[in-house]
């Protein structure tokens, strides 16, 4: 997910903030005949996403944006809505203040694009502490919000871990108007049950030393992981919540050494430390198995890794992450379509594969283009005059979702949430993450290798 200072090339951010003529579709196939009289449709149409394009996450967001874009100018090029154009909006939601991913930005963007009227969802956020300052203002605007990469499962549905007092998060005061809040990516619920069984199954381990971010999404997954890890028989030696500015772990360590833990879990981003905690290990001496979630899977935690004495330290590094689609048939095209539109952007950003999450974006986009297309169509096939009642549609549609596509069939359950479980587990071999094995998770929390 990131490069070592992961910073988008000027060109690449300037596109992606400003780019302001292109279009989405619920599938890059679909033509405009699919509803009487979307073809004198007349006007515009705004979607956006917003997501963390600079600093400490800039190559999180980059790939989801980008492909989001593609689906909009596919769109276009096809129709999709007739005569009616798509306009693509850009939000970064990083901030120089936090190296990155900041909530009060992603709070502004949102507020921004909800003031104006032609905007009629949003793709975004990246992390799950920026969408707990937006979906209270997404929902209060009635404006319709899906995540290519969420996980934290008190955005949707009231957990255990939602009460912890570190977490506590209130999941109905969220949601001050209708639950415009939608999700392609299972929860931590699903990754935390993973996380455990390949801990203790797959990895053999019986004692862990648990870290985690202080952030919502980083804190529940440790808690998460604890909760299951402790259920397969393993036991936490210890644990400790330290602030994601952190730059050392030398003394946990020491401690996990003292303590004789045969692993490291990790919950939290690769820019809150999760590879320093991996090279910080390497100048310890520390030879056991370091796991962590979708945040710590990225380019950025192999440079940070490396970058101690042992220069090789990210060999072995395993992290669950979205489920690799990369070899799926109905992915195909989404890669090849995004290698020829994007050739011209410098590595990583001109290969698709190299984030998880880069067809996550891509069919969340064309999911929202099929509900404006549906709520278009339903209004015989014009704009609807009222901007409120239009987006209410939009979102009335997203909950009877049901989109084959990149990453396969999703629906949405009445939370938001996918009806897909499962992540893949990625080790870094030969310096680069490599899918392992998928892991499934069913509705008893009986967790599978899927593939």
């Amino acid at each position: 997910m990131s490069l070592s200072k992961r910073l988008l090339p000027i060109a690449g951010v300037a596109g992606l903030i400003a780019l302001s003529a292109c279009g989405t579709s619920t599938n890059t196939t679909t033509s405009s005949s699919g509803g009487a009289g979307i073809a004198g449709c007349k006007g515009t149409v705004s979607v956006a996403t917003d997501l963390p394009l600079t600093g400490g996450d800039a190559t999180d967001g980059p790939f989801p944006a980008y492909a989001a874009q593609l689906a909009v100018e596919q769109a276009n090029t096809n129709k999709v809505l007739g005569g009616c154009t798509l306009k693509y909006i850009s939000k970064d939601d990083s901030s120089v203040a936090k190296n990155g991913h900041d909530p009060a930005q992603g709070a502004q963007n949102i507020t921004a694009l909800a003031a104006d009227s032609s905007v009629m969802g949003v793709i975004g956020p990246f992390n799950s502490s920026v969408a707990l300052a937006e979906i209270p203002k997404a929902s209060a605007a009635h404006l319709a919000v899906i995540s290519p990469s969420n996980t934290n499962p008190c955005l949707t549905a009231v957990v255990a871990v939602c009460s912890d007092p570190t977490i506590n998060i209130n999941t109905a005061s969220l949601y001050q108007g209708a639950h415009t809040y939608f999700r392609v990516i299972a929860s931590d619920v699903s990754q935390g049950d993973i996380l455990g069984y390949i801990a203790a199954k797959a990895l053999n381990a019986n004692k862990a030393y648990v870290i985690d971010d202080q952030e919502a999404y980083g804190r529940g997954l440790a808690l998460l992981f604890e909760k299951a890890f402790t259920a397969d028989g393993g036991t936490v030696v210890a644990s400790t919540s330290l602030p994601g500015s952190t730059t050392t772990f030398a003394t946990q360590m020491s401690d996990a050494q003292s303590k004789g833990a045969n692993l490291i879990f990790f919950g939290g981003t690769t820019g809150n430390g999760c590879g320093l905690v991996r090279r910080d290990m390497a100048t310890a001496g520390l030879s056991i198995p370091l796991l962590g979630g979708d945040g710590c899977q990225d380019t950025k935690f192999i440079t940070d890794a490396n970058s101690g004495a042992t220069t090789s330290a990210a060999e072995g590094s395993e992290a669950t992450s979205a489920p690799d689609v990369t070899k799926l048939q109905s992915s195909a095209k989404f890669y090849s379509d995004y290698a020829a539109r994007f050739s011209s952007l410098a590595a990583p950003y001109n290969d698709a594969k190299k984030e998880p999450y880069s067809a996550y974006g891509y069919d969340a986009m064309n999911i929202l283009i099929q509900a404006i297309k549906a709520a278009v169509t339903a209004n015989s096939g014009q704009l609807p005059s009222d901007p409120q009642s239009f987006r209410d549609a939009v979102v009335a549609q997203l909950h009877n979702t049901s989109y084959d596509g990149a990453l396969g069939h999703t629906t949405f359950d009445s939370n938001g949430d996918t009806t897909n479980t499962g992540f893949t587990l990625y080790k870094v071999t030969s310096g680069a993450w490599v899918g392992v094995h998928t892991y499934a998770v069913d509705t008893s929390g009986n967790v599978s290798v899927k593939s």
